[in-house]
């Protein structure tokens, strides 16, 4: 959340800074303007899949690199043990996400989006992530790499506080 200081409380400054704070200020606006649209975005594909949200993400988490046990999962998504296997109990009903035991390690279980959950994810998500990439495709690498920096700072900061308010602080 941005909060704006009253104008009597701003220090002079000159007109090239003073630019610079209303890009900086401009910067903040659409960021939550972003996270606002991408909240939105979120409860239309949930809706869509006839999921909750914690179900969502839940879900979205399994699409990652590597295939998760409920307990990473749970750590992950930020649940409980109990909860993430409720969560996972909707996933499978759904037909999202499916149970397996790890075949490196048989006592080890597994969850993974089922083809009915990549079906689902790339009729959704597939337009936006083409439509981005195109509009990327037109930016300079410089602007490129600029933009990289600030998404795994912004990444890290909001991680580094949803921990802190997790911790009461």
């Amino acid at each position: 959340m941005t909060v704006e200081k009253a104008p009597e409380q701003r220090p002079e400054r000159a007109p090239a800074d003073d630019a610079r704070e209303r890009l900086i200020e401009e910067f903040g606006t659409v960021m939550q303007e972003f996270q606002r649209s991408a909240d939105t975005l979120d409860q239309q594909v949930a809706d869509r899949l006839g999921l909750n949200r914690t179900d969502l993400r839940c879900l979205d988490l399994l699409f990652g690199p590597a295939p998760m046990s409920p307990s990473e999962l749970a750590t992950a998504a930020g649940l409980t043990t109990g909860g993430v296997t409720t969560a996972i109990d909707r996933l499978e009903r759904s037909g999202y996400a499916t149970r397996a035991r790890d075949t490196a390690d048989r006592r080890r279980v597994i969850v993974t989006p089922t083809e009915k959950g990549y079906a689902m994810v790339a009729e959704i998500f597939t337009p936006i992530a083409r439509e981005g990439a195109e509009y990327l495709r037109g930016l300079g690498t410089d602007t490129l790499g600029e933009m990289v920096a600030f998404l795994r700072f912004a990444t890290g900061q909001q991680r580094d506080h949803a921990a802190r308010l997790a911790k009461g602080d």
